[in-house]
């Protein structure tokens, strides 16, 4: 799951495979939560530091604030 806690932010979901079809592509405003059941997946935010990132249940560290932030969730099993 994906919730933009801090400053609205520009952000690229897609699928990490080969196609590579974009899920989402566009700014996400403070409250906004967006949720994917498929894996692999690539995350990327303008405002890493905007973004409170859980994968399988984990939460995943903060990235610094004002910097671009990358996230990979990987396929299960």
């Amino acid at each position: 799951m994906i919730s933009v806690t801090g400053q609205p932010t520009t952000v690229v979901v897609r699928v990490a495979d080969s196609g590579g079809k974009v899920l989402t592509n566009g700014q996400l405003n403070t409250g906004d939560s967006l949720k994917y059941d498929q894996a692999p997946l690539s995350v990327v935010a303008a405002n890493g530091g905007s973004l409170k990132v859980v994968i399988y249940g984990e939460l995943q560290p903060q990235k610094p604030a004002g910097r671009r932030g990358e996230w990979l969730v990987k396929a299960k099993g």
